[in-house]
């Protein structure tokens, strides 16, 4: 969470130093997505999502998380779903996000519903 997005626009060279692919919004508005991969192996190590304080996906993000991490049912299908969407879009990161899209989407209100009951902020959520 920055307080202005721009700020971190501001370092993205800096970043880029360190190692990471500034991806921009990549598909979400407002956001800015930062990975850094293993030079050695080319696996991913970090992913950032960058938000500023005010916007919606913050708590969109957590809530999913929360949820996975709190129902070992669901994050094993997660994990399932993950896997086909790779296998069908093995060099295609763009391709592999919109395919598991559909399935976040279908399982967020029930995120949002045990974040929200977890004391979790909602301010802003439509």
């Amino acid at each position: 969470v920055v307080r202005t997005i721009w700020k971190l626009d501001e370092q993205q060279s800096a970043l880029q130093g360190l190692g990471y692919g500034f991806w921009g919004e990549y598909g979400i508005p407002g956001r800015r997505y930062c990975t850094l991969d293993d030079p050695a192996t080319g696996r991913r190590k970090f992913q950032l999502h960058c938000f500023d304080q005010e916007n919606e996906e913050i708590a969109r993000h957590l809530a999913f998380r929360d949820y996975l991490r709190a129902n070992s049912l669901m994050a094993t299908e997660y994990d399932a779903e993950k896997r086909r969407c790779r296998d069908i879009y093995p060099d295609d990161s763009h391709a592999y996000s919109d395919a598991k899209a559909d399935w976040i989407a279908a399982q967020l209100p029930a995120a949002l519903d045990y974040f929200v009951h977890q004391g979790g902020a909602t301010h802003g959520l439509r």
